[in-house]
């Protein structure tokens, strides 16, 4: 989910992985494409939220360089050095970031050759979820 400077969205994607070491590997490899799809689109100033306090120790530090997602980890510092500003990068909980779950999850069901990816606008089924948690990310309303 890429959301602009005053949280609406403006990009999301959704898709399933093949293969998967763990679920710290699968929040990393979304991330990862998450900042591809940026970088193809002109962003270069981001500021990150995960619900994934692991995928911040693993971005941040060299922590879990020698975990199954190790390398993963080590491109993403790698991109977010090259290409982007980094004005924050936090853990957020999952009640702030029930887009990214709710994307996360129609992602199980998607062919994994066939991830999708919204502009905006978004579909309403993204954009719903998406104006939810900027409303009020710690009830839904």
């Amino acid at each position: 989910m890429i959301r602009d400077c005053n949280g609406h969205g403006v990009m999301a994607g959704s898709g399933r992985l093949k293969w998967v070491h763990d679920a710290l590997s699968a929040e990393g490899e979304a991330y990862l494409e998450a900042l591809k799809a940026a970088m193809e689109e002109g962003i270069s100033r981001v500021a990150i939220e995960t619900d994934s306090a692991n995928l911040v120790a693993a971005i941040m530090t060299n922590r879990f360089d020698q975990a199954p997602g190790g390398v993963l980890f080590r491109e993403i510092r790698v991109l977010l050095s090259l290409h982007f500003v980094t004005l924050s990068f936090s853990h957020v909980s999952r009640n702030c970031n029930g887009c990214a779950h709710e994307l996360a999850c129609s992602g199980l069901q998607r062919d994994p050759d066939q991830p999708v990816t919204w502009s905006d606008p978004l579909p309403s089924f993204v954009k719903n979820p998406v104006d939810r948690d900027l409303i009020d990310p710690e009830s839904g309303e």
